[in-house]
């Protein structure tokens, strides 16, 4: 049975959208409110313009544009080769991404794995939202930060919030099929009692121009029946 908790799960997925990007329109009423476009556009349409190019609200909007090199990150050049590409990758999508927007939409509990029974009582419908920045390098790959909320197999809503990176085939093509991996601290009412946990798990896309569809296999960790694998497919738009 749902609980009133759950009937309104999609409460937090508005409030975790709205949290990382209402403080970038914030700062953006700030610094647009002393100036005017010389293309007379409207403040609305300077809004959606400065959110999708300086969407990180972590950064304060009097510092965007300083040289990547200037900006204080850990120490990428001191890593293995592969190490290294990740932590740079990562540190140009911190501080250059572009916006990102998240829907999350279905999960395959792979039949086998769970008995008949439990499966009519899991949740397909993987419904949530969330929001971030992404950022494509000079090669092609794509490093992103991402806050994404959804209902879970359980009906409960699960958070994290993560960084993930893909390498695409062909390079730089507008409709490509890539792989990567995404590593995330989640939070879930069904694992280690609800606090934060971290976690890592390999992805899967095809993308066409600025829309992907990404997909990610999760293995039974505990073994034994309704303990089975799930397959999570979600999507997401960078501006």
């Amino acid at each position: 049975m749902t609980n009133a908790s759950n009937r309104h799960w999609w409460v937090p997925v508005l409030a975790l959208a709205g949290a990382l990007a209402l403080p970038a329109m914030a700062q953006t009423s700030a610094a647009t409110g002393a100036s005017s476009r010389p293309d007379g556009a409207s403040p609305d349409r300077m809004t959606v313009e400065w959110l999708a190019s300086h969407p990180n609200p972590f950064i304060p909007a009097d510092s965007v544009g300083q040289p990547l090199e200037t900006r204080k990150w850990a120490n990428c050049a001191g890593m293995w080769a592969w190490a290294a590409r990740q932590c740079d990758g990562l540190k140009a999508a911190w501080f250059e991404g572009r916006a990102t927007w998240y829907a999350s939409g279905y999960a395959w509990h792979i039949p086998g794995t769970w008995t008949e029974d439990k499966l009519a009582e899991l949740n397909q419908r993987a419904w949530g939202g969330g929001y971030g920045f992404a950022r494509t390098d000079e090669i092609g790959d794509n490093y992103s930060w991402y806050a994404l909320a959804f209902r879970d197999s359980h009906f409960d809503t699960t958070a994290m919030v993560g960084w993930g990176a893909m390498t695409y085939w062909p390079k730089k093509a507008p409709v490509a099929v890539g792989v990567g991996y995404t590593a995330f601290i989640m939070m879930r009412p069904d694992i280690a009692k609800g606090w934060p946990f971290p976690a890592a798990l390999p992805l899967a896309s095809v993308k066409a121009y600025n829309v992907e569809v990404l997909g990610t296999y999760i293995p039974k960790l505990n073994g034994g029946i309704n303990h089975g694998d799930v397959a999570y497919f979600f999507a997401r738009y960078q501006f």
